[in-house]
């Protein structure tokens, strides 16, 4: 690998360093709109057979699913944090293919890789 192309890929990662670097808010775990019964032993929802909605936040921590209660309110905010965890993963591997490809000055050898770590050039 040439110095161009090394500074390319320098380049490469200090734009996608710089993404990670805006994403302030992120929550691991994804939103869930489950049905619960509620505890009045007088709902009549609850004594047809129906279930309240209720949007919770299920993340996995140390092997057990936790739920954390979100409600309608928190919702859309938790999704979004949701959202941006997962962008911030995919951030994270570029950078860390960019850095093997830095480190060992071969570029990917995966299958229908081009060009650099993401198959779409530095």
């Amino acid at each position: 690998m040439d110095e161009k192309e090394v500074r390319r890929f320098g380049q490469k990662r200090k734009l996608l360093l710089k993404r990670t670097a805006r994403i302030e808010e992120f929550v691991r775990g994804s939103v869930v709109l489950m049905k619960r019964p509620c505890a009045d032993r007088r709902c009549r929802k609850c004594a047809s057979g129906e279930r309240h909605p209720t949007w919770v936040l299920t993340l996995s921590e140390k092997g057990k699913t936790r739920t954390v209660y979100l409600g309608a309110v928190r919702a859309p905010a938790a999704r979004r944090m949701s959202e941006n965890y997962r962008r911030l993963g995919a951030l994270i591997e570029e950078v860390a293919q960019i850095n093997l490809v830095l480190l060992t000055g071969r570029k990917s050898t995966r299958k229908g890789a081009e060009n650099g770590p993401s198959g779409q050039g530095p």
